[in-house]
Formats: C-alpha cells, structure tokens, sequence
C-alpha cells in the first residue's frame, strides 16, 4: 500500500474524501432547506446564528464518521496525541469564552439587554463543546478499541 504525505494510506484517503462529499451534499442541502425557510418566514435562530449552527454539525458529523472509519489518524500513530490536542483545544476554549466574557462584560445597560434577549452566543457555545466533546470522547473509545485489538 502507498503511505501519502499525510500518512495515511489510499483506502484512508478514499474513506475520508467519501465521507467529506457526502458531509458536503448534506451541509448544501441544510443551507439550501434553511434558506427557504427564511424565505417562507419561519426562522429558526437569527441569520448568521443558523449558518454557523448548520456549518457545525456538519464538520462534527464529519469528524466522528472519519474517526470511526479509522480514516482520521495514519496507520501506526498512536491516538494519545489526538487525545492530547483535543484536551488543549476545549481548555484553549474554556479560556478564550472566560477572556471574552471578561473584555465585553461591560456593555452598556441597552446593549445589555438586548445581549439577553439574544440566545445565539449561547446556543453556538453549546454547539462548540458537545462538538469538541463528541469529538474527545471518540477518540477515546477509538484509543481503547485499538488497545483491545492490540491484546488480542
């Protein structure tokens, strides 16, 4: 088998390209059904809120069908290290929300309310880290999969 630069083998690489146009068709056609939606009058979250949310799920969608493949990490790489980057990603998160929350808590009185009125902040921080959650815990169950298959 030819091991590409990325190292991850043809089949790998077939998996992954499967799984990112299926991911693509599906994310065109969510924005496609929200757009006429929108168009019809019923709004589901506010404009650039819902796009966001769609885009999202897609790309978590995407992640854990390629981690379950086993067309995300190259042949013989050991799982820690994505395990490791995915932990510093959700406390680099964790961070940069406290950071945020800290520069733009003191709106004035106005915008203060109508921040409060406005669920979309908190609706993309929900769908952030069940994302980076998801994504955590697959690998993990990958990492302990490929340890049972080693025993065996």
């Amino acid at each position: 088998m030819k091991i590409n630069n990325n190292g991850l083998d043809e089949m790998q690489k077939e998996r992954r390209n499967s799984i990112g146009n299926q991911m693509f068709i599906l994310m065109f056609y969510a924005l496609l059904l929200d757009s006429g939606l929108y168009g019809a009058g019923i709004r589901w979250l506010k404009y650039p809120v819902n796009i966001m949310v769609i885009i999202m799920v897609c790309m978590c969608i995407y992640l854990i069908r390629t981690i379950t493949s086993n067309a995300y990490l190259p042949p013989k790489v050991q799982s820690r290290k994505t395990i490791i980057s995915l932990i510093i990603a959700i406390v680099f998160s964790v961070v940069l929300a406290i950071a945020a929350f800290n520069l733009f808590g003191n709106l004035s009185a106005q915008s203060a309310v109508e921040v409060a009125n406005d669920n979309s902040v908190l609706i993309l921080f929900i769908v952030s880290a069940v994302g980076l959650l998801i994504s955590l815990i697959v690998a993990i169950i990958k990492k302990v999969n490929n340890k049972n298959d080693s025993d065996d």
